[in-house]
């Protein structure tokens, strides 16, 4: 049964820039950064993911497991205010932290941060954990920045969706594993024990099911009855899902629900779906036990006999072992930490497309010399704020993952010629001169790519056509087309060392923010003495065939990227001294056995070898 039996297991102030360059001001400098404001619960750089109640201004209320609130923030410390004991996990900087029966205001960083920017997330864990979010508080001067804004993937389900036997819950289960790997808010929309079915539940419930209650504001132990009543009807225009993926019917099954009562309701509620989101793909997936397999297929064909062609089914026969001995199951029917794992790794490529478009911000950008781009609000320019440069050969660059990357970015009187690249190929010319200012232009658009993983290097070059007053060129923002394939978690260390496992011997594997190829944070192999060191991530459930991985590097000789253990004998590249990121590239990688351990090695005799680590990627080619 899915239901939940048991206990559950814990595990700047606003300021304005003025720029003088070459006796006239530049049109992109004036203003404020960015948006900001002071963490109270209306402040519109927090970012509420999933489904909440922002009725009352004082106190915003999450309902539904992995539930979640995000933001960044400026300062050293952050605490959150609550207004009813709670259980929630706070992840600040990519570290988790789970608080339990948690009020009043909790201090977050007990260990004071680096004075900077950071990332927060404030999840609910569980079934039955609901949020009551009355606000942060800052340190003295210190804001909220808003978030990159994101797709959103919605995963409905029940116990297994909510991660019931994992180790965190929400926060470890597939639902949640894939959406942080797609680069998209998710949201989880499930509960133990429940039924897609109406009228089926266990004799310790009465809740409707996923048909009815999926329509609700709240999750279903607030359910006092089968009607569910007083449950308020959930507002579908308070967000817009780009995907929504269903993984229903185990339940169904062990409360015998006829199949043909499972077909027509499966088929009426994938019809609902789409009346709430006319233009989202829907997925349905086969129920990792086989439960109504021909049913729910049957359910698609019928919904796309009828017309609607976003409706899709997910086979998952043989992502998951149930054998005897296998570790992909904690007690038959829910997958352990392993098995979401596996089916993260088989659902991910399979979204990816669907996704369509991984969207950029000029804050991701990793830039040659900040100095040499100063930034300032732009009303216009994406997310309204920009970068800019005038300073011959001044250039910023962006690692992706996908097939194709589109530039965008303002035309301007004073705008000049950008010089654009891939991979270190030869330059285009782009001129960004106009006699009337245009922000968020498509300024240029890469040929399509082989996938995996690229980048985007933009050149300001000092020069300029006639007509122009100057030889600005800005950042602005890309779109990948096909983002995130990469298999990797955590591929940019951006969560330090989080999704990796390591291990030294007179020496040091940290992360550090010295030196990023992008983003903010970079992997470290170092020592004082003769020492050797691994970081290392291994992956399962991968369909078998040949892959690719990629990683930049920095640092002194003979590091190796190395693949291993995936029905071959082990490969690897060196690496060579160099002060400057180069790419590691390791092809034709034929995986036969599921699996693959991608690391990095270093063994160094003298004290005096390191290696940097960033942006790792690892595909299906």
């Amino acid at each position: 049964m899915t239901g939940h039996r048991g206990s559950v297991r814990a595990i700047a102030p606003p300021h304005f820039l003025r720029l003088a360059l070459m006796g006239m001001a530049f049109s992109c400098s004036a203003s404020v950064l960015a948006a900001t404001g002071n963490g109270d619960p209306t402040d519109t750089n927090i970012n509420y993911v999933g489904r909440w109640d922002k009725s009352s201004s004082a106190t915003y209320r999450s309902y539904w497991n992995g539930s979640y609130l995000s933001t960044k923030f400026t300062g050293t410390t952050v605490k959150v205010k609550l207004a009813e004991k709670t259980v929630f996990m706070a992840i600040v900087d990519g570290v988790p932290t789970t608080y339990w029966d948690a009020v009043g205001t909790i201090n977050l960083t007990p260990t004071p941060l680096a004075n900077g920017t950071h990332s927060l997330k404030i999840v609910a864990k569980y079934e039955k954990t609901e949020l009551p979010f009355q606000g942060l508080v800052l340190d003295a001067g210190a804001v909220t920045v808003r978030p990159d804004a994101l797709p959103l993937v919605e995963f409905v389900g029940d116990s297994i969706t909510s991660g019931v036997t994992t180790t965190d819950v929400a926060v470890s289960d597939y639902a949640w594993l894939t959406g942080e790997r797609m680069a998209a808010d998710h949201t989880q929309v499930s509960y133990p024990g429940i039924t897609l079915s109406d009228g089926y539940h266990y004799s310790d419930n009465t809740f409707p099911g996923m048909e009815s209650l999926y329509f609700k504001l709240w999750q279903a132990n607030r359910c006092p009855d089968v009607a569910c009543t007083g449950n308020p009807a959930w507002n579908f225009a308070n967000y817009t899902a780009r995907l929504v993926v269903v993984n229903l019917g185990s339940n169904d099954s062990f409360n015998s629900v006829p199949t043909a009562t499972f077909q027509s309701r499966y088929t009426g509620f994938l019809q609902n779906i789409r009346a709430k989101y006319p233009n989202t793909d829907i997925f349905a997936l086969r129920t990792f036990g086989g439960f109504y397999q021909a049913e729910t297929q049957a359910a698609v064909t019928a919904r796309v006999n009828a017309g609607d062609a976003k409706v899709h089914y997910i086979d998952t026969a043989g992502w998951l072992d149930s054998s005897s001995g296998s570790t992909d199951f904690t007690d038959g029917l829910h997958p352990s930490d392993t098995g979401h794992v596996k089916v993260s790794n088989r659902l991910l490529p399979i979204l990816l497309p669907y996704l369509g478009r991984v969207t950029r911000n000029d804050t991701s950008f990793s830039y040659d010399n900040t100095a040499n781009w100063p930034s300032g609000s732009q009303t216009g320019a994406y997310q309204n704020d920009n970068h800019w440069s005038g300073l011959t050969s001044a250039y910023y660059q962006v690692p992706f993952n996908g097939t194709q990357v589109k530039l965008y970015g303002g035309q301007a009187p004073a705008h000049g010629i950008a010089a654009v690249s891939i991979d270190g190929g030869a330059e285009v010319a782009i001129d960004t001169y106009s006699a009337a200012r245009k922000d968020d232009v498509l300024l240029w658009s890469s040929p399509v790519l082989a996938a995996g993983g690229h980048t985007l290097k933009v050149r300001a070059t000092g020069m300029k056509n006639a007509s122009a007053s100057n030889t600005f060129v800005t950042a602005d923002r890309v779109d990948v087309i096909d983002g995130g394939v990469n298999l990797l978690s955590n591929a940019g260390f951006e969560n330090g060392l989080g999704g990796w496992f390591t291990g030294s011997q007179g020496g040091a594997v940290s992360t550090a923010t010295t030196r990023p190829n992008s983003g903010a944070s970079h992997l470290v192999h170092s020592g004082t003495g003769a020492y050797w060191a691994y970081t290392a991530q291994t992956l399962t459930g991968l369909p078998n065939g040949l892959y690719t991985v990629k990683a930049w590097v920095r640092g002194t000789a003979g590091h190796q990227l190395y693949v291993k253990n995936f029905g071959g004998s082990q490969v690897a590249v060196a690496t060579v001294a160099s002060d400057g990121y180069t790419q590691l590239t390791l092809s034709n990688i034929n995986v036969s056995n599921g699996n693959a351990e991608i690391g990095f090695w270093t063994s160094d005799s003298t004290g005096t070898g390191w290696l940097n680590v960033d942006d790792v990627t690892f595909y299906k080619q």
